[in-house]
């Protein structure tokens, strides 16, 4: 029972004993003063009126007259001369002994009956007769009965006041207790906020025990994600630029060939410092390291500047002079390559007088199909071609069999806008299993179907993407799931990629947040999941975002996970449900130690904030038994078949 309730109940037990202890003492008191008094007057009036029967004749009519005068004039009851043979001379008397604003169980309560007055009336020296006089209780009783009543409404207005003034001071002082409810609350769903500690001493040393232990728990976090991330710096990360390293290039590339969309197209460019050791002796450690980091600020600001023309980039570096740029789901980059084949001659020609700068670059388009042997192999060839032909900086290296587009920019603006319009697109569903055997969701992949082709989404949301109609692709993807499961019982719980770009156009995020809320008044189960490069680069929006949603009780995840997610800000406090791992992470995972000891870290952080960790992309058994181990809660692949 509530403590608000309780004191409720504590203060009307406590007025009520009160009431009826006051009522009791009072109504004894004033009963019996009017008892008294009624006594004193009837024994009064007796006299008197006994003595002025003395004195006149004794006439019948005449003391019949005067009976009945003083009968009239005063508050009596019954008047009544009783002759020696006790026989009635003379009588008045009332019929009604109560007044009608009394209740009759209060009247029978109180028993106001008072035994008359009584008078001897002479003749002479003669007894005449006996004079009872008996006054009208009604008149006490009444006044007794209003006397109880205000007092009544007196005690409960004030077990009124005295339990609002007593929620008042009791929410008051249970507000720290309402604090550390929630402080507990939040520490079980893996949320640390602490609470100013009250001035009262008993709920300042809760507040204060449970403040330590919330501290305590959130440092534990931190070294975890600390050793984490240090652990990612020394694995993947290259110590003077910030950018990935080969290790990262080795999963990056080993991610993208285990797509499962086999039309998947990437682009991949290597370039090189043929000169770097001439560099390194001239300009001295320091600058080159310099020159290097710019090289590398280089690529990744070239790739910025067309982020429409693909889904994410990875910046690398693979040794001393030697660094990658991969593309995944390209479109076109020939016009990525141009720019930065310009750069680096700018850089070349400009950068110091005393020492050149001699790059050269390697380019190509690469599928699921391909090997990462062939595809280094190819470039290293390129690199070989562009050192030997003079002002020559890229070389492009054959991709006749990606080359080929489908269909011409004005034909694909055309064929997405009517998909989008008319619905006509199509969902493949993929379970992503539990290890236990369960299913989490079943997660949406787009195929649009034009004229005899059915395309997959790697060969259609470059252009998707391109032509700005992400916003729009989302919004009617979610519309056509919710009503397709509206009304099916046992659809289970249906997960949709939500692009960034659908999140920044307020217009269509609004839509998709009415729809979602459409979604759980229908009881749909659904699942929406934004990527992690997303989430870091607009931290306030999609916190936002996880404000409106998670309510609804709709889960909200982070896909293409697990490279820099200790840098998400307030991991637990987002209401996440679950997180899926990057390829890149479980590709080769069997044999990697070092890998596995990261993935191990990650998916400790993630279990310790309450989050699902699912990884993508399993292509094997023995990633699969090994994730089992890790700690992974679930994966989507063909090695969980």
């Amino acid at each position: 029972m509530a403590l608000n309730r309780q004191l409720w109940i504590a203060i009307a037990s406590v007025m009520i004993v009160a009431f009826i202890s006051s009522i009791f003492i009072s109504f004894q008191s004033a009963q019996g003063y009017f008892k008294e008094q009624l006594r004193y007057k009837n024994t009064d009036n007796a006299s008197i009126l006994a003595l002025s029967l003395s004195r006149i004749e004794k006439d019948p009519v005449l003391i019949d007259l005067m009976l009945a005068a003083q009968f009239d004039t005063g508050h009596y009851q019954r008047l009544e001369l009783v002759g020696p043979d006790n026989e009635s001379i003379a009588v008045r008397e009332r019929d009604e002994r109560r007044t009608r604003e009394v209740p009759e169980w209060f009247a029978d309560l109180a028993g106001l009956e008072v035994k008359p007055g009584v008078a001897q009336v002479s003749d002479g020296w003669q007894q005449y007769g006996t004079l009872y006089v008996e006054s009208l209780g009604g008149f006490a009783l009444e006044a007794l009965w209003e006397t109880t009543v205000e007092l009544f409404f007196g005690f409960l207005a004030m077990a009124i006041l005295l339990g609002l003034a007593g929620s008042l001071v009791l929410k008051r002082l249970t507000r720290p207790l309402v604090d550390v409810v929630r402080q507990a609350e939040a520490l079980g769903n893996q949320r640390f906020v602490t609470t100013n500690e009250p001035n009262t001493l008993e709920f300042r040393r809760v507040v204060h025990a449970m403040n330590q232990l919330t501290g305590h728990v959130q440092g534990m976090l931190n070294d975890a994600r600390g050793r984490v991330e240090a652990m990612r710096d020394r694995l993947q990360q290259d110590a003077v630029t910030g950018v990935g390293n080969r290790n990262r290039f080795d999963d990056v590339i080993a991610g993208l060939l285990s797509d499962s969309d086999r039309n998947a197209r990437h682009a991949i460019f290597l370039l090189r410092l043929t000169n770097l050791e001439e560099i390194n002796r001239v300009l001295g450690r320091q600058e080159t390291d310099r020159l290097i980091r710019t090289v590398a600020g280089d690529l990744a600001a070239i790739a910025g500047r067309y982020q429409m023309q693909f889904n994410s980039r990875e910046v690398l570096r693979l040794n001393g002079s030697d660094f990658a740029l991969v593309l995944a789901d390209a479109l076109d980059a020939r016009s990525i390559a141009s720019e930065l084949n310009e750069a680096m001659r700018d850089r070349s020609e400009h950068y110091k007088d005393d020492v050149a700068v001699k790059t050269v670059l390697s380019a190509t388009y690469f599928g699921v199909d391909a090997s990462r042997s062939t595809i280094l192999t190819a470039l290293d060839d390129g690199l070989a071609r562009a050192e030997h032909r003079d002002g020559i900086f890229l070389e492009w290296v054959d991709d006749s069999d990606h080359a080929q587009l489908l269909y011409t920019s004005d034909e694909w603006r055309r064929i997405l806008s009517n998909a989008i319009a008319e619905r006509t697109f199509s969902s493949v569903y993929f379970p992503v299993q539990s290890l236990n055997g369960g299913l989490i969701h079943k997660e949406v992949m787009l195929r649009l179907d034009v004229k005899d082709k059915t395309l997959t989404a790697g060969q259609f949301l470059p252009w998707v993407r391109r032509f700005g109609l992400l916003p729009q692709l989302d919004l009617a993807v979610l519309e056509h799931e919710v009503s397709e499961v509206t009304g099916v019982s046992d659809a289970g719980c249906i997960a949709v990629n939500l692009s960034i770009e659908t999140l920044l156009d307020e217009t269509t995020r609004r839509q998709l947040i009415d729809l979602l809320a459409t979604g759980q008044g229908q009881g749909i189960a659904l699942s929406v999941e934004v990527p992690e490069r997303s989430v870091l680069a607009y931290p306030v929006l999609f916190r936002d975002f996880c404000e409106s949603v998670v309510p609804m009780g709709h889960n909200v995840g982070i896909e293409k996970a697990g490279q820099r997610l200790s840098d998400v800000d307030d991991l637990q406090a987002l209401g996440l449900s679950y997180i899926k791992l990057d390829r890149s992470l479980t590709a080769g995972l069997a044999d990697s130690a070092d890998k596995q000891n990261y993935l191990r870290g990650v998916t400790g952080i993630t279990r310790a904030v309450g989050l699902t960790v699912i990884a993508e992309g399993v292509q094997s058994h023995d990633e699969f038994d090994r994730l089992v181990d890790l700690g992974v809660d679930g994966a989507i692949g063909p090695g969980i078949d």
